[in-house]
Parts: C-alpha cells; sequence; structure tokens
C-alpha cells in the first residue's frame, strides 16, 4: 500500500510560526508570537482598525488605557495569550467571516509597524446572497464563490460580481448561493482569488472547485472573459 501523508488537525496545528489568530470570541496570540513581543499577562492592548485595507493593528502597553483589552494566558504554556474580541469582530462583517473560517485560515504573521504589530487579513467573502437575489449591485467587484445548499463551494473567481453571475455559460451551473467581498483592485483580485483556490485546494486533497477548470490566475490569462 502506498504511503499518505497525515494532516494535522489538532489546536497546534500550524503553530511553529508566531501567528496572532481570530476567533469569534477572543484575539490569540501564540506562545511564538509572545516571547518575538516580549509579552505576558501583565500587558494590556489597544486595537486599531484598518477596514479599507483589512488590517488591525495591536499596540501592547502596561498601564490602563480607555478601551484597552486585558491579555489573559491559558494553563497550557504552549496555547501564549489572548483577550476578548466581543464587541469588536461581531459588529464587524469583514472580521467576523475571518473568525469563521478553519484554523489555519484564520491565523495571521504579525509585523512590527513603529508601536504596532499588524496584521494582513483576507477578504473572506463576508457578504452572501441567494443566486436568484435581486438585490446585486452591477458596480460590485471583487472575489466570490458560488455554493450549494450543502455548503460544497462549486465555483471561485473574481470580477464583476453580477455581470459574472449572469453570463449566459453559467445559466445552467448548479449552485445556490453566492458569496462574496468587494475588492476593487484588480491585483488584489487576483491575488486573493489565487489565495482561496490554494486554501480550497490545501484542504481538499488537491481538488479544484467543480466549475474551475484551471486554477488561479493561469486560468484568467487564458480565458479573457472569465
Amino acid at each position: 500500500m502506498a504511503w499518505a501523508k497525515i494532516v494535522r488537525e489538532d489546536l497546534y496545528e500550524g503553530s511553529d510560526s508566531p501567528f496572532i489568530s481570530i476567533t469569534e470570541t477572543h484575539f490569540r496570540f501564540n506562545a511564538l508570537f509572545g516571547r518575538q513581543a516580549s509579552l505576558d499577562s501583565s500587558y494590556r492592548v489597544t486595537i486599531f482598525e484598518d477596514e479599507q485595507n483589512r488590517r488591525l493593528g495591536f499596540e501592547f502597553h502596561k498601564e490602563q488605557r480607555p478601551g484597552s483589552f486585558a491579555l489573559s494566558s491559558r494553563k497550557d504554556k504552549y496555547a501564549g495569550l489572548f483577550c476578548s474580541n466581543q464587541g469588536i469582530v461581531p459588529k464587524r462583517s469583514w472580521l467576523a467571516s475571518v473568525a469563521k473560517q478553519s484554523g489555519k485560515n484564520r491565523r495571521f504573521t504579525p509585523k512590527k509597524e513603529g508601536n504596532r504589530w499588524v496584521i494582513q487579513l483576507c477578504p473572506a467573502f463576508e457578504i452572501k446572497k441567494a443566486r436568484e437575489s435581486q438585490d446585486l449591485s452591477s458596480e460590485d467587484v471583487g472575489i466570490y464563490r458560488y455554493l450549494r445548499e450543502n455548503g460544497d463551494i462549486v465555483y471561485i473567481g473574481r470580477g464583476p460580481i453580477k455581470a459574472r453571475l449572469q453570463s449566459p455559460e453559467r445559466k445552467d451551473w448548479d449552485f445556490d448561493d453566492i458569496e462574496y467581498s468587494i475588492v476593487p483592485n484588480p491585483d488584489e483580485q487576483v491575488k486573493w482569488e489565487d489565495y482561496w483556490i490554494e486554501r480550497f485546494k490545501a484542504d481538499n486533497d488537491v481538488k479544484k472547485p467543480f466549475y474551475n477548470m484551471v486554477s488561479g490566475s493561469g486560468r484568467h490569462r487564458e480565458r479573457r472573459s472569465e
């Protein structure tokens, strides 16, 4: 019998590098990042947002500041530190959609910018509409994916959301819902479309979504009318 790699699915999968992760209730700072930033549970954190560019900034300090959050530690020393994000994530769809992703899709490598540690988030399809919805703007552009009722992703694409959906060649495609993120910059569209196709392949034994004939930006070089 041929050898097959066992993929880790436990809490610490991929935790051999510094990261900040987002859940629906907490921001988590893993142990390696805690050591990198010289943190412990005596610190507090003030959080900043750049919604347009989907970035979060974390400024750590020991003094009490209005609106700051206390850091807490877990019993397991390898789990690092965390703080509550209630009141932040649930009210922001661009964050909430990231928090709902699988573990490795909601972990981000922090970079130091002045006094802040900054993470770049991915657009995570925070807008959801039924396929037959009339509430789609012809001006919306970005990345999108088509899903069946059972949640299966059958296509990941980029470009003008409504125009692509109404393309004649997609009339007979089998899907029920569309999820998308507004991404105005064409280069960013290519970047994030490729990102999510590669994520899909990694999570699905290198399989592509059903209607994706060729993966990523190479597909668009061959088929300009995508």
